[in-house]
């Protein structure tokens, strides 16, 4: 596989890994987008939303996606 992919543990059947698989794609097609910005927005905007029910494990925020 090239370019970038997680490296933390994370559950296959949650969607933070459904949403590093689009990311993943994402730059390939479009090297300079913007979907890490606008999920950290959706998530500042939105605090009550539960993410580790979503999959995202402790320190996602520094993945290379």
């Amino acid at each position: 596989m090239t370019g970038h992919w997680i490296s933390l543990p994370t559950n296959p059947l949650r969607i933070y890994f459904n949403l590093c698989i689009i990311k993943y794609f994402l730059d390939i097609i479009s090297p300079q987008n913007d979907m890490k910005a606008k999920i950290d927005s959706q998530l500042t905007n939105y605090p009550d939303i539960d993410i580790a029910a979503m999959g995202f494990p402790s320190g996602w925020e520094n993945e290379p996606l």
